[in-house]
């Protein structure tokens, strides 16, 4: 199954909010694929959630779309939480990380 890592970048939590919620909601958006890995990382500053997942075999194409489709609907269950920013979406190749184009 194709490999995807998701990395959103996170601001304030929203009145009432936990931090947990932030990778709670994340993972339940992702629910339909399998999450291999969830970390937090603090990148030039800024925190961003970061969420490998699969996504089952298909074509290239529809594979890629599935992880977009995927990513935004983690973005957008992360908003009703957390302020969110930039959104990354990188497929595993070879041993590297490369961005969806």
């Amino acid at each position: 199954m194709p490999s995807f890592r998701l990395e959103l970048e996170i601001g304030q939590l929203r009145p009432g909010r936990t931090p947990s919620e932030v990778m709670e909601s994340a993972q339940a958006a992702l629910a339909d694929f399998h999450v291999d890995a969830t970390d937090i990382a603090v990148t030039a500053g800024t925190p961003r959630i970061l969420l490998r997942f699969s996504v089952p075999d298909s074509s290239e194409s529809a594979e890629n779309q599935a992880a977009r489709l995927a990513a935004v609907h983690t973005r957008d269950a992360v908003s009703e939480v957390a302020g969110t920013g930039q959104l990354w979406v990188l497929r595993r190749r070879g041993g590297r990380w490369l961005p969806l184009g």
